[in-house]
């Protein structure tokens, strides 16, 4: 072989083995767990609700066919004393789910609870984005709906925040909030 033989087919190597370890990076699958939770007797800080094109191009996490987004058993959460801690200082936990999802920047996770209503609207609904680029960040965007005296009233958490894995985050809002850990699989 060669000498310009040689190098050229020593850069493909490394070229090769440099992309396979991004991609292996950009697919690490983490273990997302979310508490929702609302005072019991706080007013309402009415925002846009969710629309019924809320989980457009995402990925439902309870009927999802793909198996890198999963739900995890409830026997594995990691915040089942954080979410017991705040029912007992009178926060009322509207959800508490845990799933595996990669971090993928075109990757939403669409969470929900309770029962869907005629207009496709749940009692507490959400979308999850992990991305990470230099540091793991977090995209959410969670609903909690109310039917006052027959009107539909949603609360919108919306936040960007970047994650420290296997910490617990707190993100908050007028009248609700959110704690999510991030774990590596």
């Amino acid at each position: 072989m060669n000498h310009p033989l040689r190098i050229f087919t020593l850069l493909l190597i490394l070229a090769l083995g440099w992309a396979g370890l991004a991609q292996a990076q950009s697919e690490q699958i983490y273990q997302v767990e979310v508490v929702v939770f609302s005072q019991a007797s706080g007013q309402l800080a009415a925002g846009q609700g969710p629309g019924s094109d809320w989980a457009e191009r995402a990925v439902l996490l309870d009927s999802t066919a793909r198996s890198d987004v999963r739900n995890i058993d409830q026997t594995r959460y990691r915040l089942g004393t954080e979410a017991r801690r705040l029912n007992d200082q009178g926060y009322r936990v509207r959800l508490h789910k845990a799933w595996e999802q990669p971090a993928d920047d075109s990757l939403r996770v669409a969470v929900t609870s309770g029962t869907e209503n005629a207009q496709g609207i749940y009692p507490v609904q959400g979308l999850v984005r992990l991305s990470q680029e230099r540091a793991l960040e977090a995209d959410v965007s969670f609903w909690l709906n109310h039917n006052v005296q027959g009107q539909a009233v949603s609360e919108h958490l919306r936040q960007n925040r970047r994650l420290r894995v296997d910490e617990v985050h707190y993100l908050d809002h007028q009248g609700m909030g959110m704690l999510i850990r991030v774990s590596r699989l």
